[in-house]
């Protein structure tokens, strides 16, 4: 980081976490230069036997995953932003071994600027996190083929069903996370359920791990964007500690987050299934001696190519509408259907719908694409409102006329640093946009379909 830069960053220390004996939880403290603070709560329990296996730097990793995670949260961005998205963050850790961990300074740094769109400067101290001796569970004691993130979402779904049909002779350790302002919980426990019946006995589910800021002094950062990185803490305390390699499923559209607009490049969702942040990663991760091998199967699959290709397309029909991919489940104000699992107008509902035309659908979406008006007394055209925008945006991609050179081109700037694939990448690109207008085309009214280019 720019030395000017850190003179203007927001610092933060995280304290030594503490473990309740009498809760099983973990919490962590954040302390700002302000004086305001937070609590992050770590629902540790299920994860302390896993703890007892692996070398503290994998520990520390969890743990910084989750401290990430809170401070992503506690940090408002309209309040700390200096162009109105990215954060300049200085954030003192803790971790057992200082000098490993500023071995990795570089490599820390950058994968966080990178998964968050803002600018990371960490410096470590020496703490002793301290936690009871546990075995792991019988259940637990089997050998497994694979660990996979299992969010609640759609790829995950698909990579859960890949797996277990696939090796039907081995097993899978599935690693979940939830935060109760998510509500993600209910959907991974009824596909569970669901699973759990067709394949009996082919996995096991750690159960979901709740990992929540609390008190905050600050209003909270309203976005979840480096949520997904829990994911991958949490998974490498089960991965290696079995000795297995770590899958995280997710379509190639949003593992590259290609900008609907070059405005809105540092707007995107999420990055942590991007190929530049999977390498920084693995270097990290090998500096560090952490032998967890870390990959996503789908990254040159749409999600659409992904649901057709799906081992058990029939099962999936049938249970598809559990899962959930929605990105604004809690603003249902405007929707036209306040019973529904879904808005069905943010990108990842749209990326779901269009992904989901080979099967029969019965997910409940909140909004149609074809919406016209919203507020209290329907007079705002919709697509001008901040609910619209994503869609609007959406139509305003499809309509550009955009070759293989200028996708190439965006990539790049985007992040892309894989030169050998970047043009499977590109393809990704063209096949996903080929998609979400199969997608308009098919439900949008003639209004809609112009301003995508279809007419």
């Amino acid at each position: 980081m720019n030395q000017s830069l850190i003179l203007f960053a927001m610092k933060i220390k995280v304290e030594t976490p503490i473990y309740d004996s009498s809760t099983k939880n973990v919490t962590v403290k954040l302390k700002s230069e302000y004086e305001t603070t937070a609590i992050i709560k770590i629902g540790f329990q299920p994860l302390i036997p896993f703890a007892n296996k692996v070398s503290s730097e994998v520990v520390d990793f969890f743990i910084i995953s989750a401290c990430v995670y809170g401070i992503d949260r506690f940090v408002d961005r309209k309040s700390h932003s200096v162009d109105g998205w990215s954060r300049e963050l200085a954030i003192e850790l803790p971790v057992v071994d200082v000098n490993k961990w500023i071995g990795v300074k570089n490599e820390l740094d950058a994968l966080l600027s990178f998964l968050t769109g803002d600018y990371w400067h960490v410096t470590f101290y020496k703490t002793r996190f301290e936690y009871p001796q546990q075995n792991l569970p019988t259940e637990l004691e089997d050998s497994f083929s694979q660990v996979n993130l299992f969010s609640g979402g759609l790829d995950s779904l698909i990579g859960a069903i890949d797996f277990l049909e696939a090796k039907p002779d081995e097993k899978l350790l599935l690693a979940s996370h939830y935060d109760p302002e998510l509500s993600a919980r209910t959907e991974q426990m009824n596909l569970l359920e669901k699973l759990e019946m067709k394949y009996k006995g082919q996995f096991v589910h750690i159960d979901s791990i709740d990992v929540t800021l609390l008190e905050s002094t600050e209003e909270k950062e309203s976005t979840f964007r480096s949520r997904s990185i829990l994911f991958i803490g949490i998974a490498l305390l089960l991965a290696q500690t079995k000795s297995t390699p770590l899958i995280v499923p997710e379509n190639g559209s949003v593992s590259l987050n290609y900008p609907l607009s070059p405005s809105r490049r540092s707007a995107c969702s999420t990055r942590t299934t991007h190929p530049t942040f999977i390498s920084i990663l693995r270097k990290l991760w090998d500096k560090l001696g952490i032998t967890t091998n870390i990959s996503n199967p789908y990254e040159l699959l749409t999600k659409g190519e992904m649901v057709v290709n799906c081992e058990n397309k029939d099962f999936l029909k049938e249970i598809v509408q559990i899962s959930n991919s929605c990105g604004k489940r809690g603003h249902r104000v405007n929707w036209e259907n306040k019973t529904a699992t879904h808005c069905g107008i943010c990108m990842p509902c749209t990326y779901r719908r269009a992904a989901l035309l080979s099967i029969n659908d019965a997910t409940t979406y909140g909004n149609s694409i074809n919406k016209k008006l919203s507020g209290r007394k329907k007079f705002t055209p919709f697509l001008l409102t901040k609910q619209g925008q994503d869609i609007n945006a959406c139509f305003n991609f499809l309509n550009r006329d955009l070759n293989r050179e200028e996708i190439k081109e965006e990539l790049l700037v985007a992040g892309i640093t894989d030169l050998i694939k970047i043009d499977d990448y590109v393809e990704v690109v063209v096949r996903t946009r080929a998609e979400l207008k199969e997608y308009v085309y098919m439900y949008g009214d003639d209004i809609i379909k112009k301003k995508a280019g279809l007419l």
